[in-house]
């Protein structure tokens, strides 16, 4: 008798255990596909948010902005190219939530004193205030951070290369030629081992540049001729602004040294 209450009690143990453990597994298969939802529903969220933010782009941005650069509808361009857009900020706003930030703020107020495109401030003048949805207009800066433009050569200016005017120098203002030549004493004496001191260094260079740049005194064939110097120094500048690297940061400045020093080769 105690035999038999031993085997059936055995059993009923038994066949407890294997219900436990199919009700375990079956509850991390339940889990394990909730987490698939999940992941799921992020990756479609995100493919979602992408496009909205495309279409928006082409709604709202595309009324006055190129695409990308397009040689046989210069004369029809009226802002600078999306394109040319993110090359200039990327660089200098390499972290995302920084650059939705810089291209948000300028959106909402542009002013010469936010732009990094001080060329296409001169050549196109200010953009207007947009008076867009702060939504929208995340979704229309992310698109601009994450998009893929492709690459697309410069546009050639009027004068592909510096040149002198009828073989004489190019007469700037004094205010020009000082603000030039504490550019070069700054690169020139410049020392540091820390990277910030590099970025700010970039900044004030870029932020002297823009000053030059943007001058309203300065036009046609003049302008030309010193936005073609200083596009030849953009890279350096925008590189020295952001980059995190000693090595490359003083690779930048040399290459930037070797550039300022032909400046009074053709203005004065």
């Amino acid at each position: 008798m105690k035999f038999n209450l031993l085997l059936v009690l055995f059993f009923v143990g038994l066949i407890s255990c294997n219900s436990n453990k199919k009700n375990k597994e079956n509850l991390k298969s339940e889990n394990s596909n909730k987490k698939e939802i999940v992941v799921h529903k992020k990756v479609t969220s995100t493919i979602k948010v992408q496009s909205k933010g495309y279409k928006l782009m082409q709604q709202k941005c595309y009324i006055c902005h190129f695409e990308t650069p397009n040689p046989s509808k210069r004369d029809q361009m009226i802002a600078p190219p999306m394109l040319r857009v993110q090359e200039h900020y990327k660089p200098t706003y390499t972290n995302k939530e920084e650059f939705i930030k810089a291209i948000m703020a300028f959106t909402k107020n542009p002013s010469e004193e936010k732009t990094l495109m001080p060329g296409a401030v001169k050549k196109f003048n200010l953009m207007p205030k947009l008076p867009y949805d702060d939504a929208e207009l995340q979704l229309i800066a992310e698109t601009i951070y994450d998009y893929e433009f492709g690459k697309a050569p410069k546009m050639k200016m009027m004068a592909s290369v510096l040149q002198l005017n009828n073989g004489k120098k190019w007469v700037l203002k004094k205010e020009s030629i000082l603000l030039i030549n504490t550019i070069i004493k700054k690169t020139s004496n410049f020392k540091s081992t820390k990277i910030e001191a590099y970025n700010k260094l970039g900044k004030d260079v870029f932020n002297d540049a823009k000053t030059i740049m943007l001058d309203d005194s300065y036009q046609d064939e003049l302008f030309n001729q010193i936005h073609i110097f200083f596009a030849g120094i953009e890279n350096n500048m925008h590189t020295l602004m952001s980059t995190t690297s000693i090595s490359e940061a003083n690779k930048e400045l040399t290459e930037l040294n070797q550039q300022l020093k032909g400046f009074h080769n053709y203005f004065e």
